[in-house]
């Protein structure tokens, strides 16, 4: 039965993020708790920048697969150009994008690349979720996607997750561990001996795999693919510190706590504590809950309460039961679209649920666009600015004397970029409204001044 379900089921990866939207996902890491939390284990571990350390002698052994597979992404088109955008993207900032992608990886991936192991699929399985959504537990994106693997509501149903109003099992790694080595299984059988195939059949599904034609990709896809590449690649050859440590110390300093007795097994977020930055905390600590409230029947469902919030909290039970009055006007906070956010974030960043906005705005789906007002209800302003022009599109006029670039063979955003100590890859982007596969040799370009 399962397996005729998941024929039916040639669902698309709507809402993959593309480099941008990838790059909006990993950046707003910098802002979670869990950085403060590792930073105050180990100042230090995460914010200080470094520099990328080449060394042969110290690359991972991959498996076949994991070498099959890079060799196949670099065939595909635009190689060149789209390494750049993605390295560019990684290696700004001191390396920020890669230590926050490592770090996140870190809490689970060990376990995961075990359980793919023995399960005999190759370890680098596990290396998925760094392209997808960062590692990002708390996941929520378009098409319904959740969770650090990204999977869809169909597979999930397929694989035995539980979902409904409230609770998500995809953001749960112990129980979504089991069923992404499921789905790479399914994967794998149906493909055999074509990894780029079987990783396309697990993202999009099996029916785009069938379909698959590298000469007709559509650019997302296409950006995606080159990001895993780029991924597979630096994860293996830059030398890095292991987060695994500062991970368990912080698991032994972060509290489980149940209801009270006779208080019932409901409790509401909004009603544990009048501080908006621990409702944040203890919602990102805890995405499987869906909605305000939180049911603690299940097995799994105990309310994990991370070091930020534990001093703010009974240190022997939780005080459920209470619900929170409806008489209370919640502050409303106007927010612009941004290019690459996506409700999942949005919602993470203001610490609100997704469907509270979606049902404040009226919106159907997770359907939004670049420059679109929405409101947000009861959210918290966030530390990071996420919306609003540059500096640089405040002052892009046409009384700017601009310099103008003429493209060469073989040049992209970034190598152009390169060549201008006071240009960034993203501003000429901006500026020139050209999307990057459309750059060809002649073109002018507008470079800003010094």
């Amino acid at each position: 039965m399962l397996a005729f379900l998941g024929f039916l089921i040639p669902v698309l990866m709507q809402g993959q993020p593309d480099l941008v939207g990838w790059d909006g996902i990993i950046r707003s890491m910098r802002y979670a708790h869990w950085v403060e939390e590792l930073e105050a284990i180990e100042p230090g571990c995460l914010l200080t920048e470094t520099e990328p350390q080449l060394d042969p002698q110290r690359f991972k052994v991959r498996t076949p697969w994991a070498e099959r597979l890079t060799e196949q992404l670099e065939a595909l088109p635009m190689a060149e150009h789209h390494a750049d955008r993605a390295l560019q993207r990684l290696l700004a900032d001191g390396m920020l994008n890669f230590r926050l992608m490592c770090a996140a990886a870190d809490r689970h991936q060990p376990q995961v690349a075990q359980a793919f192991e023995d399960n005999g699929l190759p370890a680098e399985w596990a290396l998925l979720p760094l392209a997808l959504t960062g590692w990002d537990n708390a996941y929520y994106g378009p098409g319904r996607r959740a969770g650090a693997w990204a999977m869809n509501f169909a597979s999930a149903q397929v694989h035995g997750l539980e979902i409904r109003r409230g609770w998500d099992e995809r953001h749960l790694p112990e129980i979504m561990t089991p069923a992404a080595v499921a789905h790479a299984r399914s994967a794998t059988d149906h493909f055999p001996g074509d990894p780029l195939l079987q990783v396309l059949a697990f993202v999009r599904g099996h029916h785009a795999a069938r379909r698959w034609n590298p000469e007709s990709l559509d650019a997302e896809l296409l950006e995606w693919c080159h990001l895993l590449r780029v991924i597979l690649q630096v994860e293996r050859n830059f030398d890095r510190d292991d987060m695994h440590s500062l991970w368990l110390i912080r698991e032994r300093q972060t509290a489980s706590l149940r209801c009270a007795e006779g208080t019932g097994a409901v409790g509401f977020f909004s009603a544990l504590v009048d501080d908006p930055v621990v409702t944040s905390a203890l919602k990102a600590e805890n995405p499987w809950f869906t909605t305000d409230s939180f049911r603690l029947a299940h097995p799994a469902a105990a309310l994990r309460i991370p070091p930020s919030a534990v001093h703010a909290l009974p240190a022997d039970a939780l005080p459920c039961g209470n619900r929170p009055s409806t008489l209370n006007t919640l502050e409303v906070i106007l927010h612009e679209i941004a290019p690459g956010e996506v409700l999942g974030i949005i919602a993470r960043d203001y610490g609100v649920r997704i469907e509270d906005i979606q049902r404040h705005n009226g919106l159907v789906g997770d359907l939004i666009r670049v420059g679109q007002l929405i409101e947000i209800p009861g959210g918290t302003r966030p530390r990071v600015r996420t919306a609003g022009p540059s500096p640089v599109e405040e002052n892009a006029t046409d009384d700017v004397p601009w310099v103008w670039h003429t493209v060469q063979e073989g040049e992209s955003f970034w190598s152009i970029a390169r060549q201008y100590d006071h240009a960034e890859m993203d501003d000429l982007m901006r500026m020139n409204d050209i999307p990057a596969e459309s750059l060809r040799p002649g073109m002018k370009l507008r470079i800003p001044p010094p």
